[in-house]
């Protein structure tokens, strides 16, 4: 992890020096994590692409007044982040993107393509699926950086611009709610559920039921 955090920090000091490798490492290593990100967020592919690449030109052509970061990844999420919600509104001004039903979709269509019909499982997963598309848009946001994309809450909240408390505790009313659609299953079931229904990562059941 130490390894890993000095190797995005020298990343970063030579693209902020304007060095062409550091530029194309940057892109490569990074595009598809704001892409797929992109994705979830408004569901539209060109758009995420252009914006991308608006980014990244805006990012080359001014690197030198850039900041020093050792968090590439939650700098370029959260700067990725608030240009895609502009554009996304500027062709949509009159559009909530917090209601947006688009926005970081999680229903049923993602359990059919997962479990077959005759699965003992399936009704249960299903009302998961129904469980998570009835989250606000920023509820259902958490659920996928802290869980599919593994990031710290010191790195959401640097994201979705909020404290570290504030992005525990949203957490924590995420999953509350989701316990009320499931108030005679175990924490764990629910956990167990979420890594297929959401491509979870397993992380320590202790850290989902957040107690």
């Amino acid at each position: 992890m130490v390894d890993r955090t000095h190797d995005e920090t020298k990343l970063w000091e030579s693209f902020i020096k304007g060095e062409t490798a550091a530029f194309e490492e940057v892109y490569r290593r990074y595009y598809s994590l704001l892409y797929s990100y992109g994705i979830r967020m408004v569901g539209d592919r060109e758009l995420v692409a252009d914006t991308i690449q608006n980014l990244f030109v805006k990012l080359i052509l001014n690197c030198r007044n850039l900041h020093y970061t050792d968090n590439v990844k939650a700098y370029l999420l959260c700067s990725f982040r608030n240009k895609l919600l502009d554009a996304f509104q500027s062709l949509r001004p009159m559009e909530v993107i917090e209601e947006c039903h688009e926005f970081f979709p999680m229903g049923e269509e993602i359990i059919n393509s997962l479990f077959k019909k005759d699965d003992v499982d399936v009704k249960n997963e299903r009302r998961l699926a129904k469980a998570i598309s009835c989250l606000s848009g920023r509820q259902r946001e958490i659920l996928y950086l802290y869980y599919v994309k593994e990031l710290s809450h010191q790195e959401i909240s640097a994201i979705l611009g909020m404290n570290p408390q504030s992005s525990k505790n949203l957490l924590s009313r995420t999953l509350a709610r989701l316990r009320e659609f499931f108030f005679s299953v175990s924490t764990i079931w629910i956990f167990s559920i979420l890594v297929h229904c959401v491509h979870v990562p397993v992380r320590s059941v202790w850290a989902f039921h957040f107690s």
